[in-house]
């Protein structure tokens, strides 16, 4: 009934004009029915009633009108979708608000566009892994130029567009200061990854022992929550035995230079999240909350020693973690798969894994995870019933596939700017990118764009790390260059870009999950 109707509303609102009618969208509420429209490049909300019905409260609408359907007569209003009626929305229909995830597998699915959140649904739709759809760090919004709320409001109305009550989360990530947590919180995230990397001493692992006792000693003990005679007999009595899968019995014990060098380089950072930690607490008083630790920024990876410190460290601050993301052996590199030996990798992680065994249960999150298809076997053989695995920037590539399809000139001209600002923007990234590798996109046929740019790790690194230089870049009277042209296309290929997606997205869970 309430897919006639609209269906008929279209007919009549629609003539002469260019609609597209999102049908997964439509939903009744008592005696009104909600759905998603697109005119042109904007999207509305649609609010149809009967005349003797009043508005829905709390939305705010551009358009109101009636239309005859047989005997009755219907009133409509057309709401923008903007920060406000999102609120509502999410008010509304309680499916559009993010949730605490808990201990479930779940694959974080970051949109740098706010458009290829329909794509993320439709690949997790199909398997039932738990999706982050809102899932940004700072530095990102930041080069991005968008706001928290504009992040969680995007996500809120691809899960109406798509009708999707599977459930999701909106993971604020990488955040490095307590304002970081207030203006992700008041947005409406529920999962908060700590990046404590400015407070860790790298250097640790260079000093000498009379060094790092010095050091040590001079650590700021009046926020430890312990004395140092206390702390130094806790860790020396703490041994643990790791019984590995081939036979070899491992063992985990604190020397006191292994112990003072644990410490010097990871207790203020632990200090810091233990901060963060209260903070949210405070913020979200009885209502749960997803709590990650981030240290993958990190040049050396982490020992199971370390692994085995934080954790214990944690536990004695009563900071309950949901997940640790690790830095793992080998080189994670944006865009590109995994650099390094596949069995070290694999013995690292399943150390990784039986202390977070013991000491848990938390999720080992895989932190720059698009497309390292090389260890999803290991990732699904060891971990998938306790793995968050993370992408970001693989999706806004898939996006580029899109505009070097339809728009070759558009492509050639967003790989030209890139390239003109990859050195700066290269500084915030491991990488390893090989720019005479990359070919004159005026060079390359129409043809050839994706599989010169797109299917080659030079060229996606270039791409990847140079998204904020590209979505940001305005001309001289302040118009964007790039980023209306790209939603352009993207919007006016929408099935096409959303597939796309999918489909790539599905490959990583069913290589990491399934």
């Amino acid at each position: 009934m309430s897919v006639r109707i609209v269906r008929d509303f279209i007919k009549f609102y629609g003539a002469g004009k260019t609609l597209t009618l999102y049908e997964s969208s439509i939903v009744r509420k008592k005696n009104h029915i909600f759905f998603l429209i697109r005119e042109g490049l904007n999207k509305k909300l649609v609010i149809l009633y009967p005349s003797d019905a009043e508005v829905p409260e709390g939305f705010v609408f551009e358009e109101k009108g009636s239309f005859p359907y047989g005997r009755k007569k219907f009133n409509y209003v057309l709401c923008p979708c903007n920060s406000k009626n999102a609120s509502q929305l999410r008010r509304t229909f309680p499916y559009t608000r993010p949730q605490a995830i808990g201990l479930r597998p779940a694959i974080g699915l970051g949109d740098r566009l706010g458009l290829a959140t329909p794509g993320h649904i439709r690949a997790v739709k199909e398997f039932g892994v738990f999706p982050v759809l809102a899932q940004q760090s700072i530095r990102e919004m930041e080069r991005t130029q968008r706001t928290p709320q504009e992040v969680l409001d995007d996500v809120s109305w691809a899960v109406f567009q798509e009708g999707y009550r599977g459930g999701f989360a909106a993971d604020a990530d990488h955040l490095k200061k307590e304002s970081h947590v207030d203006a992700t919180f008041a947005a409406g995230f529920t999962m908060y990854t700590i990046d404590c990397s400015d407070y860790i001493d790298f250097e640790a692992d260079n000093y000498s022992f009379n060094a790092l006792k010095s050091r040590f000693e001079n650590l700021p003990w009046d926020e430890m929550e312990c004395d140092k005679n206390r702390f130094i007999r806790l860790y020396k009595r703490k041994r643990i035995v790791l019984n590995m899968p081939d036979g070899e019995i491992k063992e985990l014990k604190f020397s006191e230079e292994d112990l003072f060098r644990a410490a010097v380089k990871f207790s203020r950072a632990i200090i810091f999240v233990t901060r963060m930690y209260r903070r949210l607490r405070k913020l979200f008083g009885r209502r749960r909350f997803d709590f990650e630790v981030s240290i993958d920024e990190t040049e050396k990876p982490t020992t199971p020693l370390e692994h085995l410190f934080l954790i214990s460290e944690f536990k004695r601050f009563k900071v309950k973690i949901h997940g640790l993301a690790l830095r793992f052996v080998g080189r994670f590199e944006k865009a590109i798969d995994y650099i390094g030996d596949l069995k070290e990798f694999e013995n690292s992680l399943m150390e990784h894994i039986l202390i977070s065994k013991r000491f848990g249960p938390y999720k080992i999150s895989v932190h720059s995870g698009s497309d390292k298809f090389s260890i999803y076997p290991i990732l699904n053989k060891l971990a998938s019933n306790m793995l968050h695995l993370k992408t970001s920037g693989t999706s806004y590539l898939e996006s580029l596939r899109i505009v070097a399809r339809h728009d070759p000139a558009l492509f050639r001209e967003i790989v030209k700017y890139g390239l003109e600002h990859f050195q700066e923007d290269r500084k915030s990234y491991h990488i390893s990118t090989d720019l005479s590798l990359i070919p004159d996109p005026d060079q390359v046929s129409n043809e050839e764009l994706e599989k010169a740019f797109l299917d080659s790790p030079a060229g996606r690194q270039v791409l990847h790390v140079t998204y904020g230089s590209v979505l940001t870049a305005k001309d001289e009277e302040g118009r964007w260059l790039f980023r209306e042209r790209i939603k352009k296309v993207l919007l006016e290929n929408e099935e096409e870009f959303y597939e796309t997606v999918a489909a790539h997205i599905k490959r990583h869970i069913k290589k990491c999950f399934m």
